[in-house]
């Protein structure tokens, strides 16, 4: 053979070794290391070591994919790299590192967000799991329908950016805040398009309300030592959404003798309660102290609020603003008449505090807070279908559900109605026959005003 055959042969390798000689067997071995057990699906899509960095590792960083630790992905999504995609949630402000990255306006949520949601409902709601629920891309893409949609449709007063910030972070906090988000988005979305629609709650809706309303009740029950500061901004956020549903939670198919006051149940006039009861709470929640994120909207349902903006009638000017036939009617039509001595004289004042108020966000703000310092009795006359307390609620849902918002014009419609038969029906003699008494609330809360021009 020639030398520069042999030559070839050697450079192509495969020269063989004589008999006896001693193979060279040595090779580039591959580096040994401990695996990862617990590192995110992307770097195990990738066969490398994750260095398990949260809430995102510096593997996928690097290599610009969207990490997750999640173990709950379909097969489908775990056969692929999940991308890093631009969409985001703009809601959580730099201070929330603990949770995710302040660099979040560059990251993709989608599976962040769940990771942590699904991370806080094992923790917290150990029951949620064993029923087999964990949050999924459409509760994802609920909550943003929530901070794009929902939460415009429930704004009451200027302080929008702060609504839409803190509700949206204080729900990623609290498992139970983000089942009342989820409800009242569902509901929204089921109602907005057709106020008066005959369409029952979904399952999905009727489930993330009760969950959420049951697990605001267990933290009501601690002490307030017991809770966080987190904690009490959410249940007073809670009470909010809770206050927005229970007020349009009304069944518009059925006739108006199946509504209230033709007929009785425990959860009658629920709506005024929890209006009532967002006082108690937000006395529990000490939302007025300076470490609570949600000081300012706090103020905003306290008379002190509302009325710094809004010039309110003093309690005499409030009176005679009420129709004449209607103060007769009630005894409110002499002099020195006062809560002491008349039992309809509270009730009469927050109506004719609210009937002259120009129809605008702030106002209607006004008309829930007023009409929550609605003393006891009176509400027990209601629920005891006095005659003239029913006539003067029938009036103050006329003037509400000119407000035209989903959440409460479907209610002041449907049950200023109902108030109305009943009261023709079982008192037509004395005040169902009075059409001075009857024709506001009847233009106000009659099938003719069904427009939904405006209707949000």
């Amino acid at each position: 053979m020639s030398s520069t055959t042999m030559a070839s042969v050697k450079s192509s390798g495969i020269v063989k070794a004589k008999s006896g000689s001693k193979v060279d067997t040595s090779f580039r071995k591959r580096k040994s290391h401990t695996k990862s057990r617990s590192g995110c699906v992307n770097c195990k899509l990738r066969h490398i070591k994750c260095d398990e960095s949260k809430p995102i590792c510096n593997n996928c960083t690097s290599f610009r994919v969207s990490c997750t630790y999640d173990r709950t992905l379909k097969s489908s999504e775990a056969l692929a790299l999940q991308p890093w995609s631009e969409q985001v949630f703009p809601l959580l402000n730099a201070r929330e590192t603990h949770l995710i990255y302040a660099s979040l306006a560059s990251l993709s949520l989608n599976r962040q967000v769940l990771t942590m949601l699904n991370d806080h409902i094992r923790e917290s709601d150990p029951q949620a799991v064993k029923n087999g629920f964990l949050f999924k891309d459409q509760h994802l893409r609920y909550l943003n329908q929530f901070h794009e949609k929902t939460i415009l449709s429930l704004k009451m007063n200027h302080k929008l950016d702060l609504y839409r910030r803190e509700s949206v972070r204080l729900a990623i906090r609290e498992p139970f805040l983000l089942h009342l988000v989820l409800a009242v988005t569902l509901m929204h979305e089921r109602l907005a398009a057709s106020p008066l629609t005959t369409e029952p709650p979904s399952i999905q809706e009727l489930y993330h309300h009760a969950t959420g309303s049951s697990q605001l009740n267990q933290l009501l029950s601690s002490h307030p030592s017991q809770l966080s500061r987190v904690q009490k901004d959410a249940m007073f956020m809670g009470t909010i959404l809770l206050a927005c549903t229970s007020f349009a939670q009304l069944d518009a198919s059925l006739p108006l003798a199946s509504h209230w006051p033709f007929v009785s149940s425990p959860h009658d006039l629920d709506w005024l309660k929890i209006c009532s009861g967002k006082r108690v709470i937000q006395k529990l929640a000490d939302t007025h102290a300076a470490d609570s994120a949600l000081r300012d909207i706090s103020y905003e349902f306290v008379l002190s609020g509302p009325a710094a903006r809004v010039e309110l009638l003093p309690e005499e000017d409030a009176i005679a603003r009420l129709p004449e036939p209607l103060r007769r009617l009630l005894r409110l039509d002499h002099a020195g008449v006062s809560a002491k001595t008349n039992a309809y004289y509270d009730a009469g004042v927050v109506v004719g505090r609210v009937l002259p108020l120009e129809i605008s966000e702030d106002n209607l703000l006004v008309s829930l807070v007023l009409v929550s310092f609605l003393p006891v009795r009176f509400r027990e006359m209601l629920e005891e279908k006095d005659a003239k307390a029913l006539l003067l609620f029938a009036w103050y849902h006329a003037k509400i559900g000119q407000f035209g918002r989903w959440w409460v014009w479907r209610r002041a419609v449907t049950e200023g109605r109902a108030i109305l038969a009943y009261l023709e029906r079982y008192y037509g003699g004395t005040v169902g026959g009075d059409e001075e008494l009857l024709g506001y609330p009847k233009k106000w809360c009659g099938m003719e005003v069904m427009v939904n021009e405006g209707m949000t």
